[in-house]
């Protein structure tokens, strides 16, 4: 286990290249990731076949099914983030769906409940990925004031 202390981190990229490629290098490592998406997780497990046993998708939708979280539904999207850290070591957390969050809760709701979220990181790493062209410089201010690290590709 390391001792690193967790991040936030925001990648600006029109779609999540980056942070795939990075997922990737790390669940072969043998790290745990959440994968909150505002794709559909059998879509996710697709694109990560060989290392998708490290991996758990959830899909920002309002359907009734255990693969998903509403995104109306904040708490549950904290709750899900915050058990997850709790049972697995040094894990990655990433968010393709600020936007989904956004549309649905305004932006003050979805920051204060991403601070929340990242108030419980320990040593995880929370990874935020966004197009910056599809939020207006407001949002992506006030996310950019909250990570650690922005990463422009």
């Amino acid at each position: 286990m390391s001792d690193k202390e967790g991040k936030l981190v925001m990648i600006k990229e029109r779609v999540p290249l980056r942070t795939h490629e990075m997922l990737r290098r790390e669940l072969r490592k043998g790290r745990k990731a959440l994968y909150i998406s505002k794709n559909s997780p059998h879509q996710l497990n697709a694109q990560f076949a060989p290392v998708k046993d490290n991996m758990t998708a959830f899909w920002l939708s309002p359907r009734p099914q255990d693969d998903c979280i509403p995104p109306m539904n904040l708490e549950t999207f904290e709750s899900r983030i915050v058990k997850f850290l709790s049972e697995n070591e040094f894990p990655i957390v990433v968010l393709n769906g600020f936007d989904v969050l956004y549309s649905w809760n305004g932006l003050r709701p979805v920051i204060d409940s991403l601070k929340r979220a990242r108030e419980s990181l320990g040593n995880a790493e929370f990874f935020i990925s966004l197009d910056p062209n599809e939020h207006n410089p407001g949002s992506v201010g006030a996310l950019e004031r909250i990570s650690d690290e922005v990463v422009c590709t």
